[in-house]
């Protein structure tokens, strides 16, 4: 009887072990979230930086955080694997400046005016995978619930995708790239998304 109670005092000890681990994780996601909102608004609301320095610094911070290639990645989706090694960071790197291009204005700098607030809400959706939130509340009373989803590597979460109200930034683009893939081509998609962007490229007819 002895031997089964220890049995069982050794299982509880283990599920407790792995309970508390889950919850320092989405402890330390929830924590690394708010010193990432904290930076980004420290460094967006400083009248001592010029609009191009305040993207320069927040794109060097993001660049800690943003899993760039995953994201790349996932955008693209199955065409991803016929791309080779070259044509991967090439992609990557197109698809960072393009982000950072469109985004980095009208987002980043509209978070000047915006109250932004970290929800005590985390998914975990194993495999070392998290998803945190944020509420947005622009200057014009508009409210937006952000999900970031994120791994966990190397002491740091990495994020590799948003979803704005639900709606994910990896399939906004999915079909756009799969469509350009099949008409024009990896290396032809790539030399015009590192040119104009997605919104501006013209598929052929």
């Amino acid at each position: 009887m002895q031997k089964y109670v220890r049995v069982y005092m050794t299982a509880w000890m283990l599920l407790f072990s792995v309970y508390t681990f889950a919850a320092t994780q989405e402890q330390l996601a929830q924590q690394q979230l708010q010193q990432n909102v904290d930076a980004v608004l420290s460094v967006v609301r400083d009248k001592s930086l010029n609009e191009q320095q305040r993207i320069s610094q927040i794109e060097r911070y993001a660049d800690q955080y943003l899993d760039y290639e995953r994201i790349s990645a996932l955008a693209v989706g199955l065409p991803w694997r016929q791309f080779t090694a070259q044509q991967r960071r090439d992609f990557s790197a197109a698809f960072k400046n393009m982000i950072v291009r469109i985004y980095a204005h009208s987002a980043l700098m509209g978070a000047s005016n915006a109250t932004v607030k970290v929800l005590p809400k985390v998914v975990n959706q194993g495999n070392n995978k998290l998803e945190t939130f944020t509420e947005i509340v622009s200057g014009s009373n508009k409210h937006y619930t952000v999900g970031y989803q994120m791994y966990y590597s190397d002491g740091v979460f990495k994020i590799y995708n948003f979803r704005v109200n639900g709606t994910s930034l990896v399939t906004v683009y999915r079909s756009q790239f799969d469509q350009l893939i099949q008409q024009q081509g990896i290396d032809a998609t790539i030399a015009q998304l590192r040119d104009r962007g997605v919104g501006k490229i013209q598929t052929k007819k």
